[in-house]
C-alpha cells in the first residue's frame, strides 16, 4: 500500500507531466497554424508573380513608376485566374494583406527593355502573442513561405531580413518587430530572364534552339545573314543584304531584289544578281568582262526594246526607248524588200537622235518603194 505522502507525490508528478504535455501540444498546434499561414501567404505571393508576368507589358509600358497606382487585390488575383480559390483578406491575427509594386530603376525605359517590376506583399499588422511581438511565430511563417519571405527582429526592427540573411528590405510597418513580408527582390522582377511571349522584353544574347522547328512565324526580319539548307516561301522574301543558297531558292510568287547595282560598275562575285539602283526594275548580273567583275544587264550589253515595221520609203517616225539605269538609246534598220534601179544603190537613212525618222532611198537619196524593219535598243 502507498502512503498518503507517496500518493501526493505521484499526483503532483502526474499534474506536472500533464501541464508540460499541454504546453507542448499547444506549441505544436501553434507551429502548425504558423506553417499553414506561411504556406497560404506563399500561394498568394506565387499568384502575384503570375499576375505580374501576365501584365508585364502594361506595367513597364510607361517606364519607371515609384508606386504602381492600381496594384492588384486578392480578388483581382482570383478573378483573373492567378488564385485558384478565394482567400481571406488578411491573416488570422487581424489586419489585411497589402500589395505594393513599383517599376524601376529610375533610369530605365520600356524601349531599352531594362525596367523591372518590384513588388511586396505583407500583413498590415505584426504578429503578436498576448500583446507582445511573436518573433518565433514570424520566423515559422517565413520558413513555411520560402526564400521570398522575411521578417523583422527585435534588433533593427525597421529592416525586414530574408531567410538566412539572403536579402533585406525596409519594414513597411516602421520600427516594429514580427512584421512579415514577401518580395520578388529589390532589383529583379523574377521574370525578365525568360523569353516573354508578349514581347515586352528584347533578347540580350544569341539564341540556340537546338535543331527544333519554329512554326507559324509571321514575319522574319534580319539585319545580318540568314543561312538555310532550304528556303520555301509562299510570299515575299526581302533582304537588305545577301541571300545565299547552297542549292535552289524557290518562291511561290515573286523574288524581289534590292536596288543596289549600276551597269559597268564593280560587283562582288560572278552570278550575283541585283536590281538597278534607280529603282527601274532592270535586273543586273555580275559578269566577268575582260577580267573585270562588272554589273551588266541580264541579256547582255544591248537590250532590244521596240520592233516597228516600215511600209513606205517616204519617212516613218520611230519613238525612242526610255533606257533605265543610264542606257544609251539606239536604232537598227534592216530591209525586207525594196524596188530600185539595178544600177543604183539602196539605203536606209535614219535622221534624228530619238525619235528617229527612217527612209528607204536609192543612191540619189530619192525615196523608193519597199519594206523594212526598225528595231530599237538600249546599249550599256
Amino acid at each position: 500500500m502507498f502512503s498518503i505522502v507517496e500518493m501526493v507525490v505521484v499526483l503532483v508528478a502526474a499534474a506536472l507531466m500533464t501541464t508540460v504535455a499541454i504546453k507542448e501540444d499547444a506549441a505544436k498546434r501553434r507551429a502548425q497554424v504558423m506553417t499553414a499561414e506561411g504556406q497560404n501567404e506563399a500561394v498568394i505571393n506565387s499568384a502575384l508573380s503570375d499576375w505580374v508576368t501576365n501584365n508585364y507589358a502594361t506595367l513597364i509600358g510607361g517606364g519607371p513608376v515609384a508606386v504602381v497606382a492600381n496594384s492588384p487585390t486578392l480578388n483581382d488575383l482570383f478573378t483573373q485566374g492567378n488564385l485558384k480559390q478565394p482567400h481571406a483578406p488578411g491573416p488570422f491575427w487581424g489586419g489585411s494583406y497589402v500589395i505594393s509594386m513599383s517599376v524601376g530603376p529610375a533610369t530605365c525605359s520600356a524601349s531599352n527593355g531594362d525596367c523591372h517590376v518590384t513588388y511586396v506583399m505583407y500583413p498590415s499588422k505584426p504578429l503578436t502573442r498576448g500583446g507582445v511581438p511573436d518573433i518565433v511565430g514570424a520566423s515559422q511563417i517565413a520558413q513555411a513561405g520560402g526564400n521570398a519571405f522575411g521578417y523583422s527582429k527585435t534588433q533593427n526592427a525597421g529592416t525586414i531580413t530574408g531567410l538566412n540573411g539572403a536579402w533585406t528590405a525596409t519594414n513597411p510597418l516602421g520600427n516594429v518587430p514580427a512584421a512579415i513580408l514577401a518580395t520578388n527582390g529589390p532589383t529583379s522582377d523574377g521574370n525578365s530572364v525568360y523569353i516573354r511571349r508578349d514581347g515586352a522584353l528584347t533578347w540580350t544574347g544569341d539564341q540556340n534552339v537546338n535543331h527544333v522547328s519554329l512554326h507559324n512565324v509571321h514575319d522574319l526580319d534580319a539585319e545580318g545573314t540568314v543561312s538555310a539548307a532550304n528556303v520555301g516561301a509562299t510570299g515575299a522574301v526581302a533582304a537588305s543584304g545577301a541571300v545565299s543558297a547552297g542549292t535552289t531558292v524557290t518562291a511561290g510568287t515573286t523574288i524581289g531584289m534590292g536596288s543596289v547595282g549600276w551597269p559597268r560598275t564593280g560587283c562582288p562575285a560572278v552570278n550575283a544578281m541585283a536590281g538597278a539602283s534607280d529603282g527601274s526594275g532592270l535586273i543586273l548580273s555580275c559578269q566577268k568582262l575582260s577580267g573585270v567583275l562588272q554589273w551588266m544587264p541580264v541579256g547582255g550589253p544591248k537590250l532590244w526594246y521596240g520592233y516597228y515595221p516600215i511600209e513606205t520609203g517616204s519617212g516613218v517616225e520611230i519613238p525612242m526607248p526610255s533606257c533605265p539605269a543610264g542606257g544609251t538609246p539606239g536604232i537598227f534598220v534592216s530591209g525586207k524588200s525594196f524596188q530600185v534601179d539595178p544600177t543604183a544603190a539602196v539605203k536606209f537613212p535614219v535622221y534624228g537622235a530619238g525619235p528617229w525618222t527612217v527612209y528607204i532611198t536609192d543612191g540619189n537619196d530619192t525615196p523608193v518603194a519597199g519594206t523594212a524593219v526598225a528595231s530599237t535598243y538600249c546599249y550599256y
